[in-house]
């Protein structure tokens, strides 16, 4: 567990099984982060900023389990913007799906995170590790 705090920045970096009981343990961490690092102001940056964890806490542990039993949760706050981030040990480079899976169980989950990120002026961005054994999603939230 990390914890770095300087002026204009913050970051807390930690990880977490790839279980289904993560999720909301990531949901509550980033909460009582956020509720320190931000103003009154920004609620639907915290807001955004949870619901882009949710997902992409999710998405390893539904696809990246079997390879990946950790993920890896980055947090930051700099002047100009909180980022997300969240690192696995899966191969696959998901894409935005546009269409739900035909058996109805998701799939739409990344398209949400991203068309949020862009609707605030941010981005999702997907990097392979240099192995191509991994992955880190990241989300830029402008502030």
């Amino acid at each position: 567990m990390t914890v770095t705090k300087t002026p204009g920045l913050a970051q807390r970096r930690f990880s977490l099984p790839t279980v289904a009981a993560s999720v909301p343990r990531a949901r509550r961490e980033a909460r009582t982060l956020l509720a320190a690092w931000l103003t009154e102001d920004e609620d639907a940056l915290a807001d955004a900023a949870l619901l882009v964890l949710s997902e992409l806490v999710t998405n390893s542990v539904r696809h990246a389990a079997i390879t990946s039993p950790m993920s890896d949760i980055a947090l930051t706050l700099t002047r100009g913007a909180l980022i997300v981030a969240v690192h696995d040990r899966h191969p696959v480079i998901p894409a935005p799906r546009t269409e739900a899976h035909a058996d109805g169980c998701g799939g739409r989950g990344l398209a949400i995170v991203s068309a949020r990120a862009d609707a605030a002026g941010g981005g999702l961005y997907v990097v392979a590790d240099d192995d191509g054994r991994g992955k880190t999603s990241t989300v830029h939230l402008p502030r």
